[in-house]
């Protein structure tokens, strides 16, 4: 098994989405998560994948036909509605609440909140794996950061989740302006409401201001640097469709960050893409009806919501 970059870098993390996939395991038909780990694989290009460990058994005829499952025989109810989740989820989230959200909902009952969750971890977990793959010169699967996790397993998998979004809050290295900017570019690509709501105090107090962090491109309102420009290219490529780094993004981007820094900025993709949960539920509102919510994210890497009297600006 290729080595985890994120083992070195980012050990809590790479640790703590262990947990998070051990307990979606828990509290997921294992038949569903391994239809859909192998379609979000298809729908991402990633071929590598493919052959990674199963996550739950499925017939040789369901492998075969999974391309074709919404006119197979090979496939019941409860998995078309998966499977239907699983593409919507990939594809464009914001179309799963006016799409398959209810049909599918009816048809899994209690089941589709974690499916959802579990989405999240394949879809956004496989973009990464793709990326990091990509930056570093490694081929990665789920067998790289999906197994092996040890210590208490929550029965809730967005208890699991939450703890694995604290790890990565802690990663703290890279500006915060540039991780302000690669947030808000998600969050525009998600059309996530809530989180383009949100400003972020530590970029504000670096010198960040509304006109820049407002912009669908940031680069027209304020003068950049290279590595930021970089950083905000490589969002694009990890959720615009499937993942893909041509070779002239990947030289800026490795002229621009270590091994270290490419690691918290991909894994800090990865955090801000949990909005894909809320946004698949249509629960994404914006808690604030004028101006901003500002938050911090603290030193255990929790996001606190703060009052305007935090920025120093």
């Amino acid at each position: 098994m290729t080595s985890d970059p994120r083992s070195v870098e980012a050990p809590e993390v790479l640790a703590s989405l262990a947990v998070a996939c051990e307990s979606i395991r828990g509290a997921c038909d294992g038949t569903l998560l391994e239809l859909a780990r192998r379609r979000v694989a298809m729908l991402l290009n990633n071929e590598a994948e493919v052959q990674a460990k199963a996550w739950g058994a499925i017939s040789e005829t369901q492998i075969a036909e999974l391309g074709s499952w919404p006119t197979s025989d090979a496939f019941d109810e409860r998995q078309k509605a998966a499977l239907a989740m699983t593409e919507q989820f990939v594809i464009d989230v914001t179309g799963v609440l006016a799409g398959p959200l209810a049909a599918s909902a009816g048809a899994l009952g209690a089941e589709i909140g974690p499916l959802v969750q579990a989405l999240y971890v394949l879809d956004v977990g496989q973009r990464v794996e793709v990326v990091l793959g990509a930056l570093l010169g490694e081929t990665l699967t789920t067998d790289s950061w999906a197994w092996g996790a040890t210590g208490e397993i929550p029965a809730d998998p967005m208890v699991a989740i939450m703890a694995m979004l604290a790890a990565v809050g802690r990663l703290q290295t890279v500006d915060p302006i540039t991780k302000e900017l690669v947030r808000l570019r998600g969050a525009r690509l998600h059309e996530c409401r809530r989180c383009l709501s949100v400003r972020s105090v530590a970029a504000l107090n670096a010198g960040a201001d509304d006109d820049l962090l407002g912009a669908d491109d940031p680069s027209a309102i304020g003068t950049l640097s290279a590595a930021t420009i970089s950083a905000l290219d490589l969002v694009d490529a990890t959720f615009v469709g499937p993942p893909t780094i041509n070779q002239e993004l990947l030289a800026r981007l490795t002229q621009s960050y270590d091994t270290g820094e490419l690691v918290e900025l991909v894994s800090y993709m990865m955090r801000n893409a949990c909005n894909k949960i809320p946004v698949a539920f249509g629960v994404d509102d914006a808690i604030v009806e004028d101006g901003f919510e500002y938050q911090v994210i603290d030193a255990s890497g929790e996001t606190v919501t703060v009052d305007a009297s935090a920025l120093t600006i």
